[in-house]
């Protein structure tokens, strides 16, 4: 069974698309989780991050990876063959395009890059047509980095917004590990 590194950023209100696409994996890859410290420690509107962390350890039956230095050690032997940031917030790939490494997720994507690893964003972000935008655009143009098809979730309330297919990631990383892009990338927008 393939490994798979299945990264959680905080993108607060697609924690349950995040657990619908956790346990979907899990069927299929031996997943190792990894959390930013948002994620690890605040309470939302959505989710009291207790509560979240059960559900996660529910699903895996493994403990949560949290720290840099738990990430560090997936760099200096391939330990897993693709990594999955889902979601993956526009901070979060902000740093990633700038090689900003200062918590658990960005340290696991700097570490698997090393080894040629396949790294799937399912990105939801706010502002992914305005001020994040140019990041996704330049990560595109990266080796190993590949992306969960977008649609716009609410085109009127939320413009610049976009969120990745919950229903493509399977497909996507299937042809993250031929290190191809899953297409069509842009899936256009919900009806509301």
């Amino acid at each position: 069974m393939l490994k798979l590194g299945f990264a959680i950023t905080g993108s607060f209100c697609s924690m349950d698309d995040m657990l619908d696409v956790l346990n979907e994996v899990c069927h299929d890859y031996d997943v190792e989780v990894f959390m930013t410290p948002h994620v690890q420690q605040m309470d939302t509107r959505f989710y009291c991050h207790d509560e979240l962390e059960k559900k996660v350890k529910k699903i895996t039956h493994k403990d949560i990876h949290t720290t840099i230095q738990e990430a560090e050690v997936y760099g200096p032997k391939k330990k897993l063959d693709a990594v999955l940031v889902y979601p993956c917030d526009g901070t979060t790939l902000n740093k990633l395009d700038l090689g900003i490494n200062d918590n658990c997720v960005t340290m696991l994507v700097k570490s698997s890059l090393r080894n040629q690893v396949p790294i799937v964003l399912g990105v939801y972000s706010n502002d992914i047509l305005s001020n994040s935008g140019v990041h996704l655009l330049s990560l595109f143009n990266k080796k190993n980095y590949y992306f969960v098809p977008m649609f716009q979730d609410h085109y009127l309330a939320k413009p610049q917004s976009m969120i990745a297919c919950k229903k493509k990631v399977k497909e996507t990383l299937k042809a993250a590990l031929s290190h191809q892009q899953y297409q069509p990338f842009l899936l256009g927008y919900r009806e509301i």
